[in-house]
């Protein structure tokens, strides 16, 4: 008879985010993750006691980067240059940005974002409500562009059907007809991100 096989937290976080990168967040489950390390679901519950603590647990750690570069930088650098990163990294992990558009505050590792770059604005003569509404605006941003670029993903053709149907009713749609029919999420991302910064700025 063979033994159980064992497995730490760092296991099961792991095998939480090869699911999660694979199949998207929706297919994060306790049958998912046990599966990936080859153990039975209840074996999962001696380090997470129920489902929402393990789909905690690999959200945090498919957490991007605190690291927002050089602390010489000018705040809006080093936002932009978050934002970037962490928009990148999103793409890796399909469905996880609507979870912790709700969960974050439960999330440590996402908490030490947030808590990084409110210290790096602080460091910049930034602080209380200010500092709170700049971070957050940059935050909420990044994860929202994330949450509409895996819907693109999974979305079907644009048909356009009301534009085709009565052309004149949308003359500014009508116009710049291609920027809608292509789904162009990531130019976007950048455009409104630079826009972003120059209204915080």
């Amino acid at each position: 008879m063979s033994r159980p096989r064992t497995f730490d937290v760092a296991d099961l976080r792991a095998a939480g985010l090869r699911v999660l990168h694979r199949q998207g967040w929706s297919a994060v489950t306790a049958r998912s993750v046990a599966a990936e390390l080859d153990v039975s679901p209840m074996a999962l519950y001696r380090l997470a006691p129920d489902a929402r603590h393990l789909r905690q647990m690999i959200a945090d750690a498919a957490a991007p980067s605190s690291d927002a570069g050089p602390a010489d930088r000018r705040l809006t650098t080093l936002l932009r240059s978050w934002a970037v990163g962490a928009y990148g990294h999103l793409g890796a992990y399909p469905g996880l940005a609507t979870y912790v558009i709700v969960e974050w505050t439960e999330l440590p590792a996402w908490l030490d974002v947030v808590e990084e770059l409110l210290a790096r604005a602080e460091a910049r003569g930034v602080s209380g409500a200010d500092a709170v509404a700049t971070v957050n605006a940059v935050f909420a941003y990044v994860l929202v562009r994330a949450q509409l670029r895996d819907a693109a993903r999974t979305a079907g053709v644009r048909e356009l059907g009301p534009l085709r149907a009565s052309p004149s009713r949308y003359p500014h749609i009508q116009a710049n007809r291609l920027e809608f029919a292509t789904r162009r999420t990531d130019r976007h991302f950048h455009f409104g991100l630079e826009a972003l910064l120059g209204g915080l700025q």
